[in-house]
């Protein structure tokens, strides 16, 4: 027999259930209402591109009219497509903008906090003044709402939230890794394109996001295969983790497959996964040594460059090593222990790059002063500007959100702006920068020792 107190449990337990299955209802019909209203982010920790954690965990809803597929349909993000394959159109508003009217984009980029891509912000703000000084495009201004989401999710979906509100035509230059691992969904059901991200990975299957900088899939397969080119016998890989499995796991497939096209074998005991907060790389190198571990690639942000290399310091333990583009940062501190390691990199080196490099660091040194951030995520920051320009005079007088879309599908990348290698515009493509080069560090400085290579892995 139940005591009084038993009861009131299981009426409360049946409350609960009769709540939930309510709320779940009302959700589920939410989801599949196709209405304008700003949605929010979900809040779930993700990663996609090298140097930061962020990721979507699961598959975006095509529920709402914009997305992609038909009503009810799911387009799924757990593993990459092969190359070459499309991404459903999309469809997007196709109000016009009245002739001379100003432009309004938005971008978020996390400029404080332990990790910041300030030097983005720079860049695609000085893009966008330099091309207002001289008239505009196609006579219209370009207003920049730029925000800082200080590296906090909540506090990035709601300035999200808040430019939908406010009428932005498009996203672009984004560099918020927190914000962006679940911005797809909000893409999406908004119908608002994104022309330049950070690079999560359920951005590279959205037909409202365009990305420009190489997937996990490029880096990994590029970054393996080069090492074991160098002789690397017994391989070791350290990355910031994603904080979401199948993230992880493609960038370890990725590099796993690099590895072996050349014969080697990149054992699971020699992967580690560290958070950007990692206070020391003391036990990584005790285990490389130990291990004899003769080189490693990394994927890892400035702050946590400059602990290892102090760890590496300390244990005297210098083998062959290829690191990202944040290596070169001018935050990371170089010495004569850094000579000679390797850096892979989808957009040219500072050092030695082309006249379109050195426009983007005259530009925004005249702009910002000593204040100035010149490096690799400026570079994003101002081919994103770039890009979005170049799709706005092709637009002509008819600017939409729909045709941006159009425009941006049939884009001359061949040169990749000066930036890249040819960049893959094409109806439904999103993997579009395939591509990878590499230099070696010497007295602080990075000299070219490959061209471009290219592959076919997935992304």
């Amino acid at each position: 027999m139940l005591s009084p107190r038993d009861r009131l449990l299981a009426a409360l337990f049946a409350f609960q259930l009769l709540v939930a299955a309510v709320f779940g209802g009302i959700l589920v019909h939410d989801l599949n209402t196709d209405n304008n209203r700003p949605v929010a982010l979900t809040q779930t920790p993700g990663g996609g591109n090298p140097g930061v954690a962020a990721q979507p965990t699961t598959s975006a809803s095509a529920g709402a009219t914009g997305a992609p597929g038909t009503k009810g349909s799911t387009i799924t993000t757990t593993s990459g497509p092969a190359p070459g394959t499309t991404v459903p159109p999309a469809k997007a508003d196709t109000k016009v903008i009245a002739a001379g009217a100003p432009i309004k984009v938005g971008a978020i980029v996390t400029q404080t906090g332990a990790i910041n891509f300030a030097s983005s912000a720079q860049a695609t703000k000085a893009y966008f003044d330099m091309v207002n000084r001289a008239g505009g495009v196609n006579g219209h201004k370009i207003i920049l709402d730029l925000r800082d989401d200080q590296l906090d999710q909540p506090r990035g979906q709601s300035q999200a939230q808040q430019m939908v509100g406010d009428g932005v035509f498009a996203f672009t230059g984004w560099n918020a890794p927190n914000t962006e691992n679940q911005i797809v969904p909000f893409l999406e059901q908004n119908k608002i394109p994104l022309i330049g991200g950070y690079g999560e990975r359920a951005e590279y299957h959205s037909s409202y996001s365009y990305i420009f900088s190489a997937s996990y899939g490029h880096y990994g397969y590029q970054m393996g295969r080069f090492l074991a080119e160098q002789g690397v016998k017994k391989p070791g890989l350290v990355y910031i983790t994603n904080n979401e499995a199948t993230a992880d796991a493609n960038l370890v497939k990725a590099f796993k497959a690099g590895f072996a096209s050349k014969g080697v074998t990149l054992s699971d005991k020699e992967i580690v996964s560290e958070q950007p907060t990692q206070a020391t790389y003391d036990d990584l190198v005790t285990q490389y040594r130990l291990d004899g571990v003769d080189g490693f690639a990394s994927l890892l942000d400035q702050t946590a460059y400059n602990r290892l290399l102090q760890s590496q310091a300390r244990q005297s333990y210098h083998p062959k090593h290829a690191a990202d583009a944040l290596f070169v940062d001018p935050s990371v501190q170089q010495s004569s222990a850094t000579d000679g390691v390797f850096v892979a990199t989808d957009y040219e080196f500072i050092d030695g790059g082309g006249a379109q490099v050195q426009k983007y660091v005259s530009t925004v040194k005249a702009a910002y002063g000593s204040r100035a951030q010149i490096n690799y995520f400026g570079e994003q920051g101002w081919v994103d500007a770039e890009i979005f320009v170049a799709a706005v005079k092709a637009m002509g007088t008819t600017i939409t959100r729909a045709n941006l879309l159009k425009v941006m599908d049939g884009l001359n990348g061949k040169g990749g702006f000066g930036f890249t290698s040819d960049l893959q515009f094409a109806p439904g493509n999103r993997d579009i920068n395939r591509c990878i080069k590499f230099g070696k560090v010497a007295s602080g400085r990075v000299n070219r020792v490959t061209d471009w290579r290219c592959d076919g892995q997935p992304f």
